[in-house]
């Protein structure tokens, strides 16, 4: 007979990251979730088959990567060191890759290192990114919407080459507005709320200024394959990094789940809709802990790529909720995003006109993931500010994640994770 195991921690879902402004952090009552149907007729297995083929693969991994990195940059930041930390890699991706493709020389080199991109042409990156965002918007049993938008002042020109590649490449819908005005940031927070259904009510609380405003969003929405009972979730202890404990909802459920564990750490990916996307759930053992886990994790994620063998789990996975808000700025610069957010250096001819000078102002990120016993939901926006000086077992595993955990939600077809980060405090 083989040894119980037990789990008890738990690393918070991929796509979500503490701000300067704070995060907030709810168990109790999630909102319901509301499935929805995709805004695109769903792939056949032979059409999914071949986008599939498509899809750059290279271009996940360093999408993954750079989250991991980002992820681990923001941990040492002190405002995000002792509390959950959560992004969206795919949202901050897209959202600069609207920014890429309006940069040149140094500029433009500095962000393709940063982003994993480095010897790729600006086509091939747009080309990978639409069909990366095809494939993950169609089918898995699961709703995930993209959208992408343009925000700029009146009278501005941006080139049409930009614009076309934009919206080509990313359907970015092209808004003009007075940035500088209370009415733009009403009419930015409402497509941020309409994108987000209503999960990431407002990004802006002053009008966003600048000259232009580059905005991503994604939203998630999944069932789990196998719902929990809440007549089976019960308030437990949560052991925190600290030692001391709090009382939190803890759901639980046996099963048949992807299981593998290593000598300091077991992880589980729960599948949602038709099985094609997870969560992934990393936990570190009781005689290891989440600083041991996160310096894996930043080393080296191959451990916890291809697939898990199958495993009769007893299940025990926290109900919560997690809103955070920050900005990106300072991490990005400390990966080496420099040129970009230099007044002077900063080099956006391929969006400029001649004789204007643009540079990145800000960069802010919000997420929102809302674990029920039906499923999860799952928001993200990032807003670039551009600115301008110019103008089998017999006995079940036991997994009860009731300490700090990482997860990721992954797109198991690609690898792309979607959300990821670390659950400190549920």
């Amino acid at each position: 007979m083989r040894k119980r195991k037990v789990l008890t921690g738990l690393c918070l879902l991929m796509g979500l990251t503490a701000c300067a402004q704070g995060s907030e952090i709810q168990s109790g009552e999630p909102q319901a979730i509301v499935h929805k149907q995709p805004k695109v007729k769903e792939l056949s297995a032979q059409e999914r088959k071949e986008v599939l083929g498509k899809v750059d693969t290279g271009m996940v991994k360093a999408q993954n990567d750079f989250g991991l990195r980002l992820h681990q940059a923001l941990s040492n930041s002190p405002e995000y060191k002792s509390g959950n930390l959560i992004i969206s890699p795919y949202s901050i991706t897209q959202a600069l890759a609207l920014a890429y493709n309006g940069t040149a020389g140094d500029t433009a080199a500095e962000m393709s290192d940063v982003l994993g991109w480095k010897g790729m042409s600006v086509a091939d990156i747009n080309e990978g990114n639409r069909q990366l965002r095809s494939l993950l918007e169609n089918g898995g049993g699961v709703v995930l919407n993209v959208a992408n938008s343009v925000w700029h002042q009146p009278g501005l020109e941006m080139k049409k080459t930009y614009l076309k590649a934009v919206k080509d490449s990313y359907g970015v819908e092209v808004r003009e507005t007075d940035l500088m005005q209370e009415e733009a940031m009403n009419a930015i927070n409402q497509w941020v709320k309409d994108k987000t259904s209503s999960m990431i009510p407002t990004i802006y609380d002053e009008p966003p200024g600048g000259v232009a405003v580059l905005i991503n969003a994604v939203y998630f929405n999944g069932g789990w394959m196998d719902e929990f009972d809440p007549a089976n979730t019960v308030d437990e202890e949560f052991t925190l990094s600290d030692g001391t404990t709090q009382k939190i909802p803890m759901m639980k459920r046996k099963g048949r789940y992807s299981y593998k564990e290593g000598e300091s750490w077991q992880a589980i990916r729960i599948p949602y809709g038709d099985g094609r996307m997870h969560m992934l759930v990393i936990l570190p053992k009781e005689s290891s802990s989440m600083d041991e886990l996160q310096q894996q994790l930043w080393k080296d994620t191959s451990v916890w790529k291809g697939d898990f063998p199958h495993e009769t789990i007893q299940l025990g996975l926290p109900k919560f909720k997690v809103e955070q808000t920050f900005e990106l700025p300072d991490a990005l610069q400390s990966l080496g995003m420099i040129q970009a957010f230099d007044r002077d250096a900063a080099d956006f001819s391929a969006m400029a006109h001649d004789g204007e000078k643009f540079w990145i102002e800000k960069i802010k990120h919000k997420t929102v993931v809302d674990v029920s016993e039906k499923g999860t939901v799952a928001a993200a926006i990032t807003a670039v500010g551009i600115e301008t000086g110019a103008v089998l077992t017999t006995e079940p595993i036991v997994m009860n994640i009731n300490r700090p955990f990482f997860i990721a939600i992954e797109d198991r077809d690609t690898g792309a994770w979607l959300f990821m980060g670390s659950v400190l405090r549920p």
